[in-house]
């Protein structure tokens, strides 16, 4: 379960710190030092003024605390209900997008057989809008499908269905999966794995998502020609998983934000249009592991993703 967060306004904060340091002043006191604070009963002194700024004090730091303890109250119910609307909204958007995706199937699988048995048949200008047809229904249904899992994930409603898995072999099935892709482009991706072999117990359906999309990402981005390097290493009982590329690297505004939905880099050298959300599944279905995702990049000198997940 998350730990409760307590959001306090700036102005609230002001209205706080200059309570404070008003009270501070009354007593003589400096902001920014230390000062031992000793209890004072009323019989310990024949001072009346010094009983009366006492009264005053322990009354104004009342009357302070009483107003932070009602501002949580407060801000807790509001934490509460914007949850309770987070929820509702990914719901809705997850169900649209689910009865969204058979539609767009069709529409892919028909554009497909235009493609192919249309050929010959339709000019070239006929012919580029099915092919426009056919790209668009893709790049909607890699959409409709990166809503439903990410709402699943914000939910929390993801299950993962683990068992013992060697990492070795499923990072090799999955880099030659994407090295079909890559030699369109030239790209070789060069797979490093230890001797030893390594286990975690993971979700292999939703671990390949991660892999593929880690891979996926670093043969869109690089040049044609380049080079891949996919590693497995095991560091202090994680496995240690880097994918490495030659592309064109990520500036440092958009690593800020490059694994919240919705974004994408800055840059337009891609290959293919990016929905902008599957780094933040990544992110979440690594953490729903209890692994880590870390990013290293710099501008014209490539990216290395790696994430780790915790050995069997």
């Amino acid at each position: 379960m998350k730990a409760q967060r307590f959001i306090l306004e700036s102005t609230k904060l002001k209205d706080i710190h200059s309570a404070l340091v008003k009270a501070l002043s009354l007593a003589g006191l400096q902001p920014g030092e230390d000062y031992h604070i000793h209890q004072l009963d009323d019989a310990d002194t024949d001072d009346p003024q010094l009983v009366d700024d006492r009264r005053f004090y322990l009354n104004e730091m009342a009357k302070l605390n009483n107003d932070l303890t009602n501002m949580q109250r407060q801000l807790a119910k509001a934490n509460a209900e914007l949850t309770h609307l987070a929820e509702i909204r990914n719901r809705i958007v997850g169900m649209a997008a689910h009865d969204l995706r058979n539609p767009l199937g069709i529409i892919k699988s028909f554009s497909e057989y235009l493609q192919t048995d249309l050929r010959g048949i339709v000019n070239e200008e006929q012919l580029d809008i099915i092919q426009t047809i056919h790209s668009t229904s893709i790049f909607m249904q890699r959409l409709v499908e990166g809503i439903l899992d990410f709402s699943t994930l914000q939910n929390g409603d993801v299950v993962l269905h683990k068992s013992r898995q060697n990492l070795a072999a499923l990072l090799e099935q999955n880099v030659k999966l994407n090295q079909t892709l890559a030699n369109q482009h030239n790209i070789v991706i060069h797979f490093q794995a230890p001797a030893e072999q390594l286990y975690a117990i993971l979700d292999v359906v939703k671990i390949r998502q991660v892999i593929n999309n880690l891979l996926g990402n670093a043969v869109k981005y690089s040049p044609d020609g380049s080079k891949i390097y996919c590693s497995l290493s095991a560091r202090d009982g994680f496995a240690h998983v880097c994918v490495r590329d030659e592309g064109v690297g990520i500036s440092a505004s958009d690593q800020k934000t490059i694994f919240e939905p919705f974004k994408t880099l800055s840059n337009t050298q891609n290959r293919e249009k990016s929905v902008g959300l599957g780094l933040s599944i990544v992110k979440n279905i690594v953490e729903a592991h209890n692994g880590t995702l870390t990013l290293e990049s710099e501008p014209g000198k490539g990216s290395t993703f790696c994430f780790n997940l915790p050995l069997a």
